[in-house]
């Protein structure tokens, strides 16, 4: 079995017009606390999109940079990410290993302590590469700014996420569903 579809499946499905299932922020400037810099300490999204399940965890020490305008990552400390589920039947285990740089153009809203972050993936720049394996397997390496120019996204890269911060924490939430769809992929930070 290929990562390809498994991949392209959880692609068409955060692009596919899924409900976002948390409210909208209210558009004020938002306060410094999501501004800065911060380091992945736990990451994990469970899925079901059709017939395949996903539990993924891992990621941490990865450094996500938001600005007012602007979200970039560095994946040069960043651990694997580990993806357990079933698909059609047949359990699988895919380990996803992420490295250099990755930024977008991004709007940032909501009020000092809670919000939303947008990532624009048409924007998309940097030299960063996500290399996949299936079992022991490779599956390949595709660059990530290049995916997201194209539509292919990651949920360890949510392109929309509520954000709730505090001086030294940050949680950033994608909750979403459509048909025979459910995606809750979650990313608690610490500043750096």
């Amino acid at each position: 079995m290929s990562t390809a579809p498994l991949r392209l499946l959880t692609a068409a499905a955060l692009t596919a017009g899924l409900a976002v299932t948390v409210a909208s922020p209210a558009s004020a400037a938002p306060g410094p606390c999501a501004v800065g810099t911060w380091k992945l300490t736990k990451y994990t999204l469970k899925s079901h999109i059709e017939e395949v399940t996903a539990n993924a965890k891992g990621g941490e020490g990865t450094r996500l940079t938001i600005t007012r305008k602007s979200a970039s990552y560095d994946f040069s400390r960043a651990k694997k990410v580990v993806t357990r589920g079933v698909a059609e039947g047949d359990p699988y285990t895919v380990t996803d290993v992420f490295k250099k740089k990755l930024a977008f153009k991004s709007t940032l809203v909501g009020k000092k302590k809670t919000g939303s972050l947008t990532l624009k993936p048409k924007t998309a720049t940097g030299a960063a590469t996500i290399s996949s394996f299936l079992g022991d397997q490779s599956t390949g390496t595709a660059e990530l700014a290049k995916n997201y120019r194209a539509g292919l996204k990651d949920p360890f890269i949510p392109d929309f996420g509520q954000y709730t911060c505090t001086s030294k924490t940050l949680k950033l939430v994608l909750e979403a569903d459509g048909p025979r769809t459910t995606i809750t992929s979650v990313h608690h930070y610490r500043r750096v």
